[in-house]
């Protein structure tokens, strides 16, 4: 089983509100948590671990929501 990686957790979360199964706000947000996720691991204020765990919540909760109908 491969090992999921901050990047490759980010651009699910790009393509979900590319393709529109997710909520582009709630998608954005989740993309722009997961930056700041990866700046905090580069800087050693959080564990790897901790990171990987919290992009994926991140994505999860992105992926709760679908798109509004289309105005």
């Amino acid at each position: 089983m491969q090992r999921d990686t901050l990047p490759a957790i980010r651009e699910r979360v790009r393509f979900a509100w590319s393709t529109r199964r997710a909520c582009g706000l709630f998608a954005v947000a989740a993309g722009i948590r997961i930056d700041r996720i990866m700046e905090d691991e580069a800087a050693g204020r959080i564990t790897s671990h901790d990171a990987l765990r919290m992009a994926a919540e991140a994505e999860a909760a992105a992926l709760c929501f679908r798109p509004l109908a289309l105005r």
